[in-house]
């Protein structure tokens, strides 16, 4: 083979890996979540904006540039902006509420001769009810109330939708890779390095530790539930009451014995106000706190039981979970105080996602690494030693983890009530002062007269500034 056929070769080889080198979903948003997590919410949105405008057109990547868009510029306060970033993504995820399929063949055999980040993005279950979720508090921080019911109801939808599809999509997705690509030109059967031990044994080491996350019932966010129960509450509408029980009842029995009491003071509440009896002045304080898991790659070698490739490097995604997370908080009406409930573990939702499609992920990197494989040993019998150093280059260029997962998303949401006076006739009476379990004290805030005020906290890491503000839900 001629000097300049050898040249060419390594010269597109090399130009892959300079493409793709610091291009994860990590890397692109390094600015943002730097300022994001120290707090600056401004900062972290002015750097968004660029990346934003860069992938939101982009069909494999929108969905998530836009998801985190919506959240960065939310925290920062520019509502405008996040709704419209919503809005994008509500358009993109929509066609797969119980139509679309979520799984193209022709993605698959191209992320088996690539990797797995040229397939769309679609949103997770998690995604799409917390975008639809955040979309409402955005439409009630902008006084457009009956747009905010719009999207508790998508919320809604959003997660009955994943009860009746999740396991679909799961046993399709595999069953594309298994019949698509197992038994293509490499001969490679992914089911023998699925029962090696030695490969069990590196899967458990690498995803064992997660098991100790523990999630919900029905890909449920309980926060999402219970927010949409107290808009049904504080529209006042006799036909809102029984909707806004349903959702407290469903949330105390997701969240136990201790967690769920709140909630189940305002099912009982809910319930006395359909029965004609008085209701109650509230305030609430609702806390997202820390950051949701982040994901990092790990480079294993691993059995592929091929005669001329027997093991293979293969990248595999894993979660980064992030502590320093400010745990609790303490809101205070003049001597009346309440201590906060855990609402929702978000760690606990997004590794519960992870795991329902972790055998899919495992199967389609195994197929993915294997093909590259056989075709670097293709590559090395057709070129010699050129040919080997040509798709060695490959390998290390095409194999990458897929680390995309929306990374503003919270930690944890914790919870609290304050049972109010009634407001004079001149209106608000007295103070809500909030002290974070970091010693950061957040307020006060001056409740409004009407029978329900909402105090919204956002806390990225102890010891960073939070954000807070007072939500209105005008009755009908």
């Amino acid at each position: 083979m001629g000097s300049k056929c050898v040249s060419s070769i390594l010269s597109i080889t090399i130009s892959f890996v300079v493409l793709l080198s610091g291009c994860s979903h990590n890397n692109r948003l390094k600015e943002v979540t730097e300022a994001y997590s120290a707090g600056d919410f401004s900062k972290a949105a002015a750097a968004m904006k660029p990346v934003w405008e860069k992938y939101h057109d982009d069909d494999v990547d929108a969905v998530i540039f836009d998801l985190e868009e919506g959240s960065v510029s939310r925290a920062a306060g520019e509502f405008v902006t996040s709704i419209t970033a919503f809005n994008e993504a509500w358009d993109r995820m929509s066609p797969y509420y119980d139509s679309a399929a979520e799984t193209k063949v022709t993605e698959e055999v191209a992320s088996a001769f690539t990797n797995q980040v040229v397939r769309t993005y679609r949103g997770t279950t998690y995604d799409r009810i917390m975008s639809s979720t955040y979309q409402a508090l955005n439409y009630l921080d902008t006084n457009q109330s009956e747009k905010a019911g719009v999207e508790f109801v998508r919320a809604r939808n959003w997660q009955v939708d994943a009860v009746q599809r999740e396991r679909k999509r799961i046993d399709d997705e595999n069953t594309a890779w298994k019949s698509e690509n197992s038994n293509g030109s490499s001969g490679y059967n992914p089911d023998k390095t699925l029962k090696s031990p030695a490969f069990q044994a590196q899967m458990n080491e690498l995803y064992g530790p997660m098991s100790r996350f523990k999630g919900y019932a029905d890909y449920e966010v309980p926060a999402a539930t219970w927010m949409r129960g107290v808009f049904y509450l504080a529209r006042g509408e006799p036909s809102d009451f029984e909707q806004a029980r349903q959702c407290f009842i469903r949330v105390a029995g997701m969240l136990g014995e201790t967690n769920g009491l709140p909630a189940l003071a305002d099912a009982q509440l809910a319930e006395n106000v359909t029965n004609g009896k008085p209701g109650s002045r509230l305030c609430y304080v609702i806390l997202e706190s820390g950051l949701a898991p982040s994901r990092r790659e790990i480079r294993l070698d691993i059995p592929i039981f091929l005669a001329d490739v027997p093991y293979v490097g293969a990248a595999f995604p894993a979660l980064v979970y992030h502590e320093n997370a400010v745990t609790s908080f303490t809101a205070t009406y003049g001597s009346d105080t309440c201590d906060s409930k855990l609402l929702t573990d978000m760690d606990a939702v997004v590794t519960q996602d992870f795991q329902n499609r972790l055998g899919g992920i495992i199967v389609a990197t195994l197929v993915s690494s294997a093909t590259k494989a056989a075709a670097t040993y293709g590559m090395k019998q057709a070129l010699g030693d050129w040919g080997t150093v040509a798709g060695v280059i490959y390998q290390v260029a095409m194999n990458n983890a897929d680390l995309r997962t929306w990374t503003t998303l919270p930690k944890a949401f914790y919870y609290g009530r304050l049972v109010l006076p009634e407001a004079s006739k001149e209106g608000t009476i007295g103070e809500v002062t909030i002290t974070l379990s970091d010693g950061r004290k957040v307020g006060p805030f001056v409740p409004g007269a009407e029978s329900i005020s909402v105090v919204y906290i956002k806390s990225v890491a102890a010891g960073t500034p939070p954000f807070a503000r007072m939500i209105g839900i005008p009755q009908k």
